[in-house]
């Protein structure tokens, strides 16, 4: 695995890098208080937020060996509607990845996300990669139903799993996990 700037196409989609030109894309789905109800960070109230995201957190991720961040695109438009990642580093050791989605709610229920997750599990699986996981907060069963049409199984419950800070409040949450092995592992 060595090229962390891949680019992935789907019939409708394509996956690739952030740019800065993505900026008001990205604002408008990060401060959408939908969009944001169970992630981990809070909606953005300004445009800097976006800004200073893509700059000192997303941009910079391109130059770590490991670390896949992709720009979800749609074809037709040329719009950047999402994003999905591999949300650490991968793990080449035990050859396993954790990833992470989210998308910009005018999008929901079209079969964005499932399309988007299939080709980033093809190609992390065609990488060499035997295991690859995912975890949604409780709350959340619609991005666990992203992850069963994306060939994930429910391997259960992570009791008080993650830290979430939202609105100066700071608390454990529980989140199911769910995985899928590499067939030809």
């Amino acid at each position: 695995m060595k090229d962390y700037t891949i680019i992935l196409e789907t019939d409708r989609l394509i996956l690739r890098k952030f740019t800065m030109e993505d900026v008001d894309d990205l604002f408008e789905y990060a401060s959408d208080p939908e969009v944001t109800e169970f992630l981990s960070f809070e909606t953005y109230k300004s445009k800097e937020e976006a800004i200073d995201y893509l700059s000192k957190v997303v941009l910079p991720k391109y130059e770590e060996e490991n670390s896949y961040k992709w720009a979800i695109e749609l074809k037709e438009s040329g719009k950047m509607i999402g994003c999905i990642d591999c949300v650490n580093k991968v793990d080449l050791k035990n050859k396993r990845a954790e990833i992470g989605y989210l998308l910009n709610r005018l999008y929901w229920g079209q079969g964005i996300m499932p399309e988007a997750g299939r080709a980033v599990i093809k190609y992390l699986f065609e990488e060499g990669l035997v295991r690859i996981e995912a975890i949604h907060d409780i709350n959340n069963p619609k991005s666990g139903r992203v992850m069963q049409k994306i060939g994930m199984t429910h391997e259960g419950t992570l009791k008080k799993c993650r830290l979430q800070k939202k609105y100066g409040i700071e608390k454990f949450i529980d989140c199911e996990l769910y995985a899928i092995i590499n067939p030809d592992a």
